[in-house]
């Protein structure tokens, strides 16, 4: 049976809120399914990292390349029972990261079934949408917008810098 969703896709400049429909699948099933390339939204509304609060565009229908989509997730909503899913659970380890990626900062929790090995990792998901959880997001356009969630798909593509999250950096008194 489908069902309705709200998205929030974050691109390098925009963000795009809308509606997706799916049959018995969670959002990172449909991204990382490669037989298929879009995503159709409806009821979007479009609006500037610059100014994230200002709508500039609403749209009844619209379609989005999946690979230009950097960051996905899902306001809090009902959840797809296990057995609907398409991959079942795996243990994972948790291991604390920050990702640069284009016009935007993740810290968050990455999550490995074995050791953090990032380089690797990113080899072998280069292809993926990626789940951090308990996330944040800082749009590098300002401070002033900060995106925290439970849960993001990021997409490996768009990750510039990957490390294991350090302390925070004193400004330099220079």
């Amino acid at each position: 049976m489908p069902t309705t969703y709200q998205v929030v896709l974050l691109t390098a400049r925009h963000s795009i809120s809308g509606e997706i429909t799916l049959q018995d699948q969670r959002l990172s099933d449909f991204l990382n399914d490669r037989r298929e390339t879009t995503m159709r939204l409806t009821n979007t509304q479009v609006a500037r990292l610059s100014d994230p609060s200002k709508v500039i565009q609403r749209n009844a229908e619209a379609v989005i390349p999946k690979s230009l989509i950097a960051v996905a997730f899902e306001p809090p909503q009902h959840a797809i029972p296990s057995s609907k899913r398409l991959f079942g659970y795996v243990h994972k380890q948790q291991h604390e990261v920050f990702l640069v990626l284009e016009g935007l900062e993740v810290h968050g929790i990455l999550h490995t079934t074995g050791e953090l090995d990032l380089r690797r990792y990113l080899a072998i998901n280069a292809d993926s949408f990626l789940p951090i959880t308990r996330a944040t997001v800082y749009l590098d356009v300002s401070d002033r917008y900060v995106i925290e969630q439970d849960a993001i798909l990021v997409n490996a593509r768009w990750i510039r810098y990957i490390a294991p999250k350090a302390s925070a950096v004193a400004p330099s008194s220079d």
